[in-house]
């Protein structure tokens, strides 16, 4: 708490005027990232046509995102006992969205029918913790931008139809074009 008060510049008093201890400063704080993302993706389910479009606009965000590093998350495990089942619980809610999410890509014929939905939203929501291991690594060989590219795109085509592969060329030769 003194290093959060020092980086502030204000007292640790000031701090404990609004949260109890660190556990609850970090509660806080992983309930504003996890409603702004929600926010994010609700926007982009807005703004786009079908399930495809909007995870590559999610990917897009992705490319750019910090991500904790592993060790963040044993540290939760290990001392702050409510932000682990916070964060246990948003995993829940994250998995009956993309349950919900990759029904309706298979209503709008992007996703492909055959798929056992569950495990496809297992999947999304746990290939975050690609990117945290990754973190971990000295020297990484490629930019995090790359990894998540690389992994979002060829799961997304795998898990699409032909109409949603498609799409994804549509966004990969785009994106050559802005590359050059």
């Amino acid at each position: 708490m003194d290093e959060v008060a020092s980086s502030l510049g204000i007292s640790k008093r000031t701090i404990y005027e609004d949260f109890r201890d660190k556990e609850d400063l970090l509660l806080s704080y992983l309930k504003q990232v996890c409603e702004d993302r929600k926010k994010a993706v609700q926007e982009l389910m807005e703004r786009f046509d079908n399930v495809v479009e909007v995870f590559l606009n999610i990917m897009e965000i992705h490319k750019t995102a910090t991500f904790a590093n592993i060790k963040f998350y044993e540290d939760i495990y290990r001392y702050y006992p409510n932000v682990d089942a916070f964060l246990k619980e948003e995993s829940h809610k994250a998995n009956e969205f993309f349950v919900q999410f990759l029904k309706k890509g298979v209503e709008q014929g992007v996703i492909r029918e055959n798929l056992n939905i569950e495990v496809v939203a297992f999947l999304v929501e746990e290939s975050t913790s690609i990117y945290m291991r990754a973190s971990h690594i000295d020297k990484f060989p490629f930019s995090f931008s790359e990894l998540i590219s690389t992994v979002m795109v060829n799961f997304i085509r795998g898990i699409s139809t032909e109409k949603g592969i498609k799409i994804v060329d549509k966004y990969l030769e785009k994106q050559q074009i802005e590359q050059k």
